[in-house]
Parts: structure tokens; sequence; C-alpha cells
């Protein structure tokens, strides 16, 4: 493995000398796309490129694993997580559930600094929908997401969807949208803002679900190309 992103910058500072710290950089460069589906993470290496001890790239690697972004594998060590399409199926089922609830749940507890920080977060989207990066656009409409999810008011559900994003947002950095996707999801994530903002739970249960199955559903579709593209 060569040394990327964080990865080669050298020592990290003290403070991020710890497995969050380390888990924290790991999971920036799955995210960025810069450690690719199968790649390998041999503990050793990591350690010489972070400056720190062996522990805590372990517990690092161990915290990835249940995030579901890092296979670890007897005799083999670990390795970025390679997603299927079954994975994709099972994780988008999943956000349909939870953040459906969410966004219901926020329509009613969202405060007035919840809708800023949300506004805020849409505007984002919107300035880098046509001409950001792949990685760019899924960290922006990650935070998008989590904003919903700490505006629902429950530390449980934050927790278990911060998961289920995270690995969402693994696999959705390695393709931009093509400008009508993201002018749809622009759309789609105004309409359930604006449903946040009058307080309609029902309305932005129901407009969450189909966004998330509309995500679904392109999703599949790239993996498919993508799969296409091997085979030939």
């Amino acid at each position: 493995m060569q040394p990327l992103g964080a990865l080669g910058r050298g020592p990290v500072p003290m403070s991020q000398r710890t497995s969050e710290g380390v888990a924290r950089i790991l999971r920036t460069e799955i995210f960025a796309g810069q450690l690719k589906p199968g790649e390998p993470l041999p503990e050793r290496l990591l350690a010489e490129q972070l400056g720190v001890s062996r522990t805590p790239v372990r517990e690092a690697l161990f915290t990835l694993q249940s995030e579901g972004l890092v296979e670890l594998t007897p005799n083999r060590g670990a390795t970025v997580r390679t997603i299927t399409s079954h994975d994709i199926v099972q994780i988008y089922s999943l956000r349909g559930v939870l953040e459906s609830y969410a966004a219901g749940e926020a329509a009613q507890s969202r405060t007035r600094q919840d809708l800023d920080a949300l506004e805020d977060a849409h505007a984002k989207l919107e300035r880098i929908s046509a001409s950001g990066t792949a990685a760019e656009q899924a960290l922006a409409d990650l935070h998008f997401h989590t904003l919903i999810s700490e505006a629902a008011g429950s530390r449980l559900l934050q927790t278990i969807m911060n998961q289920v994003l995270a690995f969402t947002v693994s696999y959705r950095s390695n393709y931009a949208y093509p400008s009508d996707r993201a002018a749809a999801a622009i759309t789609e994530h105004r309409a359930i803002l604006d449903a946040l903002r009058a307080s309609d739970a029902a309305r932005a249960e129901q407009l969450m679900r189909e966004h998330v199955a509309s995500s679904s559903r392109f999703a599949l579709e790239h993996f498919s190309d993508e799969e296409h593209a091997v085979v030939n």
C-alpha cells in the first residue's frame, strides 16, 4: 500500500494518536476513495505511516469493521470492504426505514438552529452538485442526512444512522452524480427540508422514503454498469 492522503503526510498529531483518531483518518481516506475496495490495510505499515503503535491501529480496524467499512479475515488481515449489489439493496432498505422515521421525528422536534444548519448544508449541496468531485458530493450529502438524524433528537437513532450512512458514503464516493440525477436529488432534498420547516411529519417521512428509494435505484444502476464494464 502506497502512502495516500493523510497517510502520506507523516505522523499524526499527538491528539489523534488514539484508536478513534486512527479510525477517523482511515474512514476519511475510504470516504474520499483514496483507499479502494479490496485494498489491504496492514497494521505494521499503517502504524509506521501514522507514527503510532499497532494497538490503536488494530482497535481502529475493529471499529471500522463494525461500521461495515473494513473486512478482517484470518491469515489475511484487514482490507477495505468490497461492496456487493446485495449490500446495496440491504443498506438502502435499512435507510428507507430508518431515515423516513428520522425525518418524521425531526419534523416534530427540529429547532430553528437545526433548520438553519440544514439550509446551509442544502446550499452547499447546490454549489457542488454540478462541479464537485464524487467524494465532495458524497460527503455533502452525508452531512445533510446526518443533520436530519440529529434533529430527530434521539442519540440511539443517531448512532445507528451514522453507521448506516457511513457504509453508504464509502460506496457513493466512487462515482459522481450526472447533472440530471444531481438536480433531482437537490429537488428532493428541498422538498424534505420544506416539510421539516412546516412540521409536517407525515410528508417528511413519505418524501424521505421516496428519496432513498430513488437513490437506491441509481446506486444499483451504477453498480450494474460497473459490473458490466468489468466483465467486458
